[in-house]
């Protein structure tokens, strides 16, 4: 035989899928059942009593600045080159809707502060406008922040109610419409008449601090853009009452176009105010000139040809005076607005809208600065000054102050030039009037000053006008496209989303749940954790059965596990290194692996292949073979053969199970086991049991807790130690691995003891062959007398019953 073959190295296999969901899913499936049942009922009862949520839906279009006929805008150059200034104003809109300064008035017009609650038998449902009692007005304390009451009807008369706060009464047999002044203040109750019965839960009022409502609101209103470069936007909001969700989403567009066309009228106004003052101050002046005039006609006699002289003369002047003080108002105007740019008292007030200065760069630029400085105050209502927003809206402010300012150092260049052409037009003229008489030339002179006076003071009555209508038919900033209407079912809770979550964790926790403990289990629950651990080959696998005893193989016996103990022989005799008898240690890494139960029952099985078996029970401390085997003690042993008080063939005694199977008993237990075992005469035995024996088995103590195995393992020529399923740890694999690698044991085996079928780690033939094709055909029915004698005992259960 070749002493290389090693018949236990088996090829290497894929991942056993199979196996694998047995151990994990199949094997714990009524666990699984259960988590998944309560999940699933879980998820029913969430889904029962949930509050459901509505979505409403609103889309507005933001109103932008249009291209003029025949005129590219800056703002259509932009949109061609992709930097669209449109796209931040129409992002600087979505934050003006949701704001909270638009939200607090939506909630006092529509007095959402106020929450109307009726008592259901499981939860609070809130019934908004459908409640059977309402608030007509009130007037609370400062120093109340909240409030919640019950309305209570008196038994018997439909008019009156009792109001409770908790469960004390505060006011009884009220009236519906009456004033109730209470410590929190003044309150008017109305009856709904709309519902004509009175509920059955409690009716229940509640009063919040407006702030809070509208930071709620504000905070779940969603607004998206329908297109990337669209100003149309889609609002939603979720709410449990889709009625309340859709008033509120209406109300804010309305208050936000009101918002906006204020906003756009403070600029009126103040252009309005503006060209008032410069009326008022031309008015005294143009008095004056008419005065002088008729004065100057009153003192002089002035000849019909003189009149007529001066008209053609003055017909030359208007066209030009009136330009010129058109030109010079621009002018005045210009300087106005940039002194009011760099005072540093005036660059957070709105400019005038520039309805005198004839400039389009310059009427765009203030248009822009002046909203600008509106939405930075509308968003500094619900932030503080060093928000981002708020820096971000200094930063443009600033660099639109010095665009303006370059634009008006432009104009006030375009004007001057246009001025002195003027001027220069009109000395001509002066110079011809010089020639005139000197009361000719003076009627001219003073009744040009009042002519110029004249022609200004009716520009300036027309610019008012303008600032005037302007005021009176301000746009808003959003068309409503599509007005909000309730309808539809709820999106929240999601029915799927929540029956998929729920069959998730009832599947994802148990599996969870298993694997942790799997991973923290330190004890080897299969061949491939051994293999994994320690190069000893596996010799065998012995099954787990309650129904055999300790001595589980018997003659003719062809339950399953006499057959894995036979596997168990043929391996070893395969594995047989060299002639003669075999000694064989048997050991474990502590008690209770099995050690005794294996030695014994493979010395059964040697024994019934009619080779002379003996077993020695060398495990002097804790001996278990003599209550196994059911042998009476003679007080001869082991213990008492190493001392000198007794020869060899007095301690052999028959096994009483087979008559090739002979025994030694540990005998009485000495007080120095370790000392006894080296003192020279076991090794002489185990050389005479040697010239009578084909096996010698030493049943030792177990290797982890004593050192008596490894003096004992230098006696054997294999050495087999038992690994009990889901009991021997890795930590005691390792150490034999250790030891292996130190080459301080024989032929190190190991055999695989207690596997439980049935529990994914089954074991049966074909499941654990080691390349000899033993156990894959034989066909004969291994598990007949097992399968025989469950029958038996659940017929005589039966027949009992």
């Amino acid at each position: 035989m070749n002493s290389n073959f090693d018949p236990f190295l088996e090829n290497e296999k894929p991942v056993d899928l199979k196996r694998l969901l047995y151990q994990y899913v199949l094997r714990f499936w009524w666990l699984y059942f259960t988590c998944l049942l309560i999940a699933l009922a879980g998820a029913w009862v969430y889904l029962r009593y949930a509050t459901r949520q509505y979505q409403v839906k609103s889309t507005i279009l933001i109103k932008t600045p249009e291209t003029t006929s025949g005129e590219i805008s800056q703002d259509f150059i932009l949109t061609e080159l992709g930097i669209s200034n449109q796209v931040s104003n129409v992002e600087n809109e979505i934050q003006i809707l949701k704001s909270r300064t638009l939200m607090m008035e939506v909630v006092r017009r529509l007095r959402l502060n106020v929450i109307y609650e009726q008592e259901g038998r499981i939860k609070k449902g809130e019934q908004y406008l459908r409640s059977v009692v309402l608030v007509d007005t009130f007037a609370l304390a400062d120093n109340v922040k909240s409030l919640n009451l019950e309305v209570r009807p008196e038994a018997g008369d439909s008019s009156r109610f009792s109001l409770l706060s908790g469960e004390k009464s505060v006011i009884e047999g009220a009236r519906f419409g009456d004033t109730l002044d209470t410590r929190w203040g003044l309150l008017v109750f109305s009856r709904n008449h709309q519902i004509r019965e009175w509920p059955d839960g409690r009716v229940l009022i509640g009063f919040r601090e407006p702030e809070s409502i509208a930071g709620r609101y504000s905070g779940r209103l969603a607004i998206k853009r329908v297109g990337e470069w669209s100003s149309v936007l889609e609002i939603s909001l979720k709410d449990p009452v889709p009625e309340k969700a859709a008033d509120i989403l209406n109300t804010l567009a309305q208050v936000y176009n009101e918002a906006a066309i204020k906003d756009k009228n403070k600029v009126a106004e103040s252009t309005y105010n503006f060209l008032n003052d410069r009326l008022h101050i031309l008015t005294g002046e143009l008095s004056e000139a008419e005065g002088a005039v008729q004065d100057f006609k009153t003192r002089n006699t002035i000849p019909g040809d003189i009149l007529l002289n001066v008209t053609n003369s003055l017909e030359e002047f208007k066209a030009n005076d009136a330009e010129l003080s058109r030109l010079e108002l621009q002018s005045d105007i210009l300087d106005n607005m940039e002194s009011y740019l760099t005072s540093d008292n005036n660059n957070r007030d709105v400019l005038p809208a520039n309805f005198i200065v004839e400039n389009a760069d310059l009427t765009q630029q203030t248009a822009q600065y002046n909203k600008l400085l509106q939405d930075r105050r509308l968003r500094l209502r619900d932030v503080k000054p060093d928000h981002p927003d708020i820096i971000a809206f200094d930063q443009q402010i600033a660099s639109l102050r010095v665009v303006i300012l370059s634009t008006i150092r432009s104009a006030r260049g375009t004007l001057n030039r246009q001025m002195k052409t003027i001027r220069d037009k009109n000395e001509q003229l002066n110079k011809q009037i010089r020639g005139l008489p000197g009361i000719e030339r003076d009627l001219i002179e003073i009744t040009r000053t009042k002519n110029i006076k004249e022609n200004l003071y009716i520009y300036l009555l027309q610019k008012r006008e303008e600032a005037s209508l302007s005021m009176a038919v301000a746009a808003s900033n959003a068309r409503v496209i599509d007005e909000a209407r309730p309808g539809g079912g709820p999106v929240e809770p999601k029915k799927q989303l929540a029956y998929a979550l729920a069959i998730l964790l009832g599947l994802g926790l148990p599996i969870g749940t298993i694997l942790v403990i799997d991973l923290l289990n330190d004890k080897i629950r299969s061949v491939e954790e051994i293999k994994q651990t320690c190069t000893a080959p596996v010799l065998g696998q012995i099954g787990h059965s309650r129904s055999e005893g300790n001595i589980a193989v018997k003659p003719g016996s062809r339950s399953a596990i006499s057959e894995m103990f036979r596997l168990l022989r043929a391996n070893l005799q395969f594995a047989r290194t060299g002639e003669g008898s075999q000694v064989i240690l048997i050991s474990s890494g502590v008690s209770g692996e099995g050690k005794s139960f294996i030695t014994l029952n493979l010395g059964i099985t040697l024994a019934l292949s009619n080779t002379r078996t003996v077993i020695l029970g060398l495990d002097l401390r804790k001996p278990k073979l003599t209550r196994y085997l059911e042998l009476e003690g003679t007080g001869r042993g082991l213990s008492t053969y190493l001392i000198g008080e007794a020869s060899a063939e007095e301690i052999i005694q028959p096994s009483g199970v087979h008559d090739q199977l002979w025994f030694i008993s540990s005998g009485p237990i000495p007080p120095n086991p370790a000392e006894l075992i080296q003192n020279g005469r076991l090794q002489k035995l185990i050389e005479q049991l040697r010239q009578d024996f084909d096996y010698i088995l030493m049943d030792s103590p177990p290797l982890g807790l004593v050192s008596d195995a490894l003096f004992l393992n230098q006696m054997a020529d294999r050495t087999l130690f038992v690994v009990r399923f889901n009991k021997t740890k890795r930590a005691f694999l390792q150490v034999l691995e250790e030891q292996i690698q130190q080459g301080k044991l024989n032929s190190p085996s190991l055999i695989f003891n207690g596997i439980k079928a049935g529990r994914g780690y089954g074991y049966g033939y074909g499941g654990y062959g080691y390349g000899y094709g033993y156990g894959y055909g034989y066909g004969y029915g291994y598990y007949e007398e097992e399968g025989k004698g469950r029958r038996k005992k659940e017929k005589e259960k039966k027949d009992k019953g």
